[in-house]
């Protein structure tokens, strides 16, 4: 029933005038479980559902939105769009760049379905299961030495769609994600010293299961008291092998923003600021070593920016970003792309059915390098220099040329071999520079996949998950300085 009313939308709108009109009904189940200090602290179990019509008439675009499901909706709801629609063409400068029948690569009159990948249903698992493991997970890390507060969480969302357009798409897409994750917070003298661990996937339970977080948080545990002793990082210009989870928040603030079309036109800046990688780019700028090869593959299971289709009803694809390199390629919509000459390319998104959709990531990534080169064999071409990961803070500037980093976990590398753990590790540089002094990236048995359940953009706020992989890679000149007490 209520997808004929999603469908009676679009025809209506189509009578009413529009060129172009589409539709989005979703239902939306998430929950979150969590521990402190060995209590359960929360636990949460939100459900939303609504649809909105989205109308392009006289070259503006046109949106509402609601949770009505009555028999006035459809009537209320399109006369609101095309009102809007027509507020919005007097208000251009030029009519839209979208035009479906010139830049859909999806073929028309599509009906097709899409899911994740579940063996086990998060819906089906037993409460007390859950809390057991939250409970476990935050009470091995407390064990830590002078560890002083400890929490750990679950987390699990099923996302239901229904997509309708007036060129005759019909896709159905059932969403599923899971993952957790642990942190410790170990005091000594007036300072707190931070390790933490979490990851989430588009996958059922059986991916929670697989994070083996009570072993987990025993290591977190063990880290963040050994912080507490471990001597400051020493500043210095030099060598670093940065592990795969931070290099996946590289790929997603040095590389994934400033890769979105609209950013780059000025579109959308309102939020995440605009882009050095400007169009007179695409194609001649040398954005790394030839070792540095990114993709945007929302094709990519498990991946949280994995679908079947964007929120514009444009097939998922597997995009090169920069190959060797050379910058490739951007993200972009159907009314993005045509401004660089190119079809979309499947990264129209939108937080839920109450937003239209914007340009958003999907899963951004480092390929792994040739080979079966090992985390241990790039530490081995380490004479003096240091290993990091997990990243503990960051900051850009609006166009992501600019970056500081700061890391949980420092360790020394000396003579090929990782030594002494050290506290304090900050990093920063130029994005082209950064990663044109990568040297070499480990093969593809090192490379992960990391998630990321809340990238915002966009104003009103949206938010995005999204995935990042990599595997650890070397850099040379890197500058690494103390990030204070």
């Amino acid at each position: 029933m209520r997808e004929e009313i999603a469908e009676a939308a679009v025809e209506q709108a189509r009578r009413a005038g529009a060129t172009y009109a589409e539709a989005r009904m979703e239902d939306s189940f998430t929950e979150t479980i969590s521990a402190r200090d060995g209590a359960l602290a929360s636990m949460e179990r939100t459900e939303d559902n609504g649809w909105g019509v989205r109308v392009l008439v006289g070259g503006g675009w046109g949106f509402a939105s609601t949770t009505r499901s009555d028999s006035h909706a459809v009537r209320d709801l399109v006369a609101q769009a095309v009102e809007i629609a027509h507020a919005s063409a007097t208000a251009r400068k030029s009519p839209s760049l979208f035009y479906a029948s010139d830049f859909d690569p999806a073929p028309s009159s599509e009906v097709a379905e899409y899911a994740s990948l579940v063996q086990r249903d998060p819906a089906t698992v037993p409460l007390s299961e859950k809390v057991a493991l939250v409970l476990d997970a935050c009470n091995e890390a407390s064990k830590g030495a002078q560890v002083n507060t400890a929490t750990a969480h679950l987390y699990s969302r099923q996302q239901s769609k229904y997509f309708v357009s007036s060129n005759d798409l019909r896709l159905r897409q059932r969403l599923t994600s899971t993952g957790g994750g642990v942190t410790a917070h170990a005091r000594a003298e007036g300072a707190s010293y931070r390790r933490s661990f979490d990851n989430y996937h588009q996958a059922g339970f059986e991916y929670v299961e697989s994070l083996n977080l009570r072993e987990v948080a025993q290591r977190v545990g063990a880290e963040a008291g050994a912080l507490v002793v471990a001597p400051w990082v020493q500043d210095r210009r030099t060598t670093v092998v940065l592990g795969s989870q931070m290099l996946s928040l590289l790929c997603h603030e040095s590389c994934g923003h400033p890769i979105e079309l609209d950013r780059v036109l000025g579109a959308e800046t309102a939020f995440a600021g605009t882009s050095f990688l400007t169009t007179d780019k695409l194609g001649g700028f040398q954005y790394g070593s030839p070792q540095v090869n990114l993709t945007a593959d929302a094709t990519l299971a498990e991946g949280l920016g994995t679908f079947g289709w964007d929120d514009e009803g444009v097939t998922a694809q597997n995009l090169p970003i920069v190959r060797e390199g050379n910058f490739v390629g951007y993200l972009s919509s159907r009314d993005t792309a045509p401004a660089i000459g190119r079809s979309s390319g499947g990264c129209a998104r939108a937080d839920g059915w109450g937003r239209m959709p914007m340009v958003r990531m999907t899963n951004v990534s480092l390929e792994a390098g040739p080979g079966d080169t090992t985390l241990a064999d790039l530490i081995a071409q380490v004479d003096d220099g240091y290993y990091l990961d997990t990243p503990s803070s960051w900051s850009l500037d609006d166009k992501r040329l600019n970056f500081n980093f700061s890391t949980e976990l420092c360790y020394e590398i000396k003579n090929g071999k990782l030594g002494e753990l050290r506290k304090g590790a900050s990093f920063s540089e130029l994005t082209p520079t950064f990663w044109g002094n990568c040297q070499a990236v480990a093969g593809l048995g090192e490379w992960q996949l990391w998630g990321f359940l809340g990238c915002a953009k966009g104003e009103p706020l949206q938010s995005a998950a999204v995935s990042h992989g990599a595997s650890p890679a070397l850099f040379t000149n890197l500058n690494v300085v103390k990030g204070g007490k």
